[in-house]
C-alpha cells in the first residue's frame, strides 16, 4: 500500500456541547511524493473537524492528523455510541487508499420545559387545561405530573400522569380542576395552582395557572327572568282585554220580519132590494182562506169591520266562498284536487257556483260535494262568462264538510286555472 494510517484511540467519549479529540498517524509508503486527503464518514462527519484536511509527504514521510468531535446540545444528537471511519485517499495511487475505523460515545443531558394552556380557565362546575411536556435533551426518560393548590379549594384529574417523553417531541397531559364547592350566585372566585413535572436527574418544572370559577345561576339569567314574566303579563291583560270585548257574528245581524198591512175604503154600493130567497135556496159561502203567517186586520166601516191579511217577509242571509285551482299539466294517477272546508258555525244551503277560467285551457272539470258530484265541465266551456251551476236539490253544507273541484289539466305546458264562486244562504 502506498500509505497507512493508525488510529491512536478506537473509541471517544464527549459531552454535547463540548469537544473530544483524537489523533491518527499517517506514513507514506511509496517511493514518491505523494498527497493524501482525509475525510470522514458517518453521522458525525457535520460535526467532526479534521486538521490539516489534506497533506503532501515524502517517501517514508509521517505526520499526524487530529480529529475534533463537537456534538451540539440538541436531541438531533442522541446520547450513545456513534460510529464513524476515517478514510485517507491517495493522489498517485487511489487504489491504495485506507479507511481507519472509531467511535465516538456521546453523554446524556437532560432538559425539560412544560407549558400550560389556557393559564387561566373559566367554567361554572370544571376548569380544561393542557399541558405541553417538551423533552429538549438527547435521551428518552419518563415523568411524573403533579398538581396542587395551595388553598386546597380544588381537585385535579392528571391524565397520563406518569408519561414517557421521547427525545425532541412535545407530550401533551390533560389536567381537569374542578371546585370542591360550587355557589349559585355572587361574583367570580379566582382558584390558583400550580403544576410540577417531576424529572429524573433533574431539577422539577413548576408551571403557575389558575380556575376562574363562576356561579351556577349566571347573572343573565335573572335579566331574563324579569322580561320573560313582563312578556307573560303584557301578554295576560291583552287576552284579558279581548275576552272582554263584545263579540261580532260574522254574518251580520239577525233578519227582522218586516209586516206590510194594506187597508182599503169600503165600496160604496147603492142599497139593493132583494127579494130573499128561500132558507134552502141560498148557498152558503165558505169563509175565505188566510194566508199562513198572516194576521187579519180590521178595517172600519159603516156596516162593520172587515179584517185585511198581514204578511210576514223573511229576509235569508246570503255569504259566499271561492275555489281556486292551479293544476299541472301532464299529471297521472287522477284528477288533482281542490278544496274548501266549511268552517265551524250555522249550517249553509249551496245556493249556485260561477265556474269560469282562461282561455286556452283544455282538460275536465267535476264539482263534489263530499263524494256526490254536482256537476262536470270541459274547462273549455268555461272562458268567456262562465258557467253557472244550481244544484237541484241545494245540498246542505255542514261544519267539515268538503266541496272539491277535480281538475284533469291537459294543457301542452301552462298550468290550468280555473276557479268557483259559491254563493251560500245561511239555515236558520
Amino acid at each position: 500500500m502506498a500509505v497507512s494510517a493508525l488510529l491512536r484511540t478506537t473509541e471517544v467519549t464527549v459531552a454535547p456541547g463540548g469537544a473530544g479529540r483524537c489523533h491518527v498517524l499517517i506514513r507514506n509508503n511509496s517511493a514518491v511524493v505523494d498527497q493524501f486527503a482525509f475525510s470522514v464518514r458517518g453521522d458525525v462527519a457535520e460535526w467532526t473537524q479534521v486538521k490539516p484536511e489534506r497533506v503532501n509527504l515524502m517517501p517514508n514521510q509521517e505526520v499526524g492528523v487530529e480529529l475534533t468531535f463537537s456534538p451540539p446540545r440538541s436531541p438531533q444528537v442522541l446520547a450513545g455510541p456513534h460510529p464513524f471511519a476515517l478514510r485517507v485517499a491517495s493522489r498517485e495511487d487511489p487504489g491504495g487508499s485506507v479507511v481507519q475505523e472509531g467511535v465516538v460515545s456521546v453523554e446524556r443531558f437532560t432538559e425539560v420545559v412544560a407549558q400550560v394552556v389556557p393559564v387561566t380557565s373559566t367554567g361554572r362546575r370544571r376548569g380544561r387545561h393542557t399541558l405541553a411536556v417538551d423533552n429538549l435533551g438527547n435521551h428518552a426518560h419518563g415523568v411524573e405530573v403533579t398538581a396542587a393548590d395551595p388553598d386546597a379549594k380544588l381537585t385535579f384529574r392528571v391524565k397520563p400522569r406518569s408519561p414517557r417523553l421521547e427525545p425532541g417531541t412535545a407530550t401533551f397531559v390533560r389536567v381537569k380542576a374542578k371546585p370542591r364547592k360550587y355557589f349559585w350566585k355572587g361574583p367570580d372566585r379566582s382558584h390558583p395552582f400550580g403544576l410540577t413535572v417531576l424529572v429524573p436527574d433533574g431539577a422539577p418544572v413548576e408551571v403557575e395557572a389558575a380556575h376562574t370559577q363562576q356561579p351556577l345561576v349566571p347573572r343573565r339569567f335573572f335579566w331574563l327572568f324579569s322580561l320573560l314574566m313582563a312578556l307573560i303579563i303584557i301578554v295576560a291583560v291583552l287576552v284579558l282585554a279581548l275576552l272582554r270585548q263584545q263579540p261580532t257574528s260574522i254574518a251580520g245581524p239577525a233578519p227582522t220580519a218586516k209586516a206590510t198591512s194594506t187597508s182599503a175604503s169600503p165600496p160604496t154600493t147603492p142599497p139593493a132590494t132583494t127579494t130573499p130567497a128561500p132558507p134552502s135556496a141560498q148557498p152558503t159561502a165558505p169563509p175565505a182562506a188566510q194566508p199562513v203567517g198572516s194576521d187579519p186586520l180590521p178595517v172600519g166601516g159603516s156596516g162593520g169591520s172587515t179584517r185585511v191579511p198581514r204578511t210576514t217577509t223573511a229576509v235569508p242571509v246570503t255569504g259566499g266562498f271561492t275555489i281556486r285551482a292551479s293544476a299541472a299539466p301532464g299529471v297521472q294517477g287522477g284528477p288533482q284536487l281542490f278544496s274548501y272546508v266549511v268552517p265551524d258555525g250555522a249550517r249553509q244551503r249551496l245556493l249556485s257556483l260561477r265556474l269560469s277560467g282562461p282561455a286556452g285551457d283544455s282538460g275536465h272539470l267535476q264539482v263534489l260535494h263530499g263524494d256526490t258530484p254536482l256537476g262536470d265541465y270541459p274547462l273549455a266551456a268555461l272562458t268567456g262568462a262562465g258557467q253557472q251551476l244550481r244544484p237541484d236539490p241545494a245540498p246542505l253544507l255542514s261544519p267539515g264538510d268538503v266541496v272539491t273541484l277535480a281538475v284533469e289539466c291537459a294543457n301542452p305546458r301552462e298550468l290550468c286555472t280555473p276557479q268557483a264562486v259559491a254563493t251560500t244562504a245561511l239555515v236558520r
